[in-house]
Parts: C-alpha cells; structure tokens; sequence
C-alpha cells in the first residue's frame, strides 16, 4: 500500500498546540497595555475635572477576556447637604446629561429666587462614547503585534 509521508507535521501540530496554549496570556497582556490607553482617550473626553478623572479606573475581566474603564466600584460622592451619591450616577449623569438641579423642594420659598441655569438639560460629554469610537483605530497597532507573535510560534521561530 502506498503511503504519504509529510515531514514536519508534527512540529507543525505541536507549534499550533502551543498557539492555543499560549492564546489566553497574549491576549490578556495586549489587553492589559490597552487599558492605560483607553483610560486616557476617556479622561480627554473628560476634560479638567480632576474629581472624576480620579474616579476612573481600569478594569480587566475575570478570565482576560476584556478590558473596561469604569468609576470605582463603593465610591460614593457626599453633597454639602449630607447626601451619598455613587460616583457612577454621578458619571453617568455627566456622560449622558441631565436635568439642572431645580429649587422646587425648597421648605422657604423665595420670590427673589433666579436660577442660575436656564437650560431643560446640561448636555452630555459622551467620552466613554467617544473612547469607545476611537478603539478599532487604537487596537490596531496591538493586534499586528499579536498576530505577529502567534505567526512565529507557528513558524517554529523562538518568541
């Protein structure tokens, strides 16, 4: 019986084993240089807040998976009046809008009263919109070198 003979195919095969073994970590290490990355495309949406700008922090998922900025997680912004507000009501409130705080609830009425903002709505920033617009771009460059480095395993060249 004739037989076919491929050499080098099971180098190939153990090459690829070691691309599906070695995946996870690429992935997580290309996620993990993205993060500072995409934290800073969402703080220049942001603008000069401090306040908030310390508020984000970069999130990597459970099994590398993926990575997100968010506000703190148990972080809570007290008002003068004593009132806790979870920093990411309040982010969401600046990234999407919101209504101007109204004087209705006020236990002395005062004639003399004007508001100060005449607005229905303070307008959104949308930077975690526009962060998220600019990613394709970002994560380019990030993915050639992944690429590139899962192409020399499987060429059998040293990483």
């Amino acid at each position: 019986m004739p037989e076919a003979r491929i050499d080098g195919l099971d180098g190939l095969i153990d090459r690829l084993d070691k691309v599906l073994e070695d995946f996870p970590q690429l992935r997580r290490a290309l996620l993990e240089r993205m993060g500072p990355v995409l934290r800073e495309e969402v703080l220049r949406g942001l603008g000069p807040s401090d306040k908030v700008a310390g508020w984000q922090t970069v999130h990597m998922g459970s099994g590398g998976g993926y990575v997100a900025v968010r506000p703190k997680a148990n972080t809570y912004q007290v008002t003068q009046g004593g009132k806790r507000y979870a920093v990411g009501y309040v982010t969401n409130a600046i990234e999407g809008g919101h209504r101007p705080p109204s004087r209705r609830g006020s236990s002395r009425p005062d004639y003399r009263y004007r508001p100060r903002h005449n607005v229905a709505a303070v307008p959104g920033k949308w930077m975690y919109d526009t962060a998220r617009q600019g990613l394709p771009a970002m994560a380019e460059a990030e993915a050639r070198s992944l690429l590139e480095q899962l192409g020399r395993t499987i060429e059998g060249v040293p990483v």
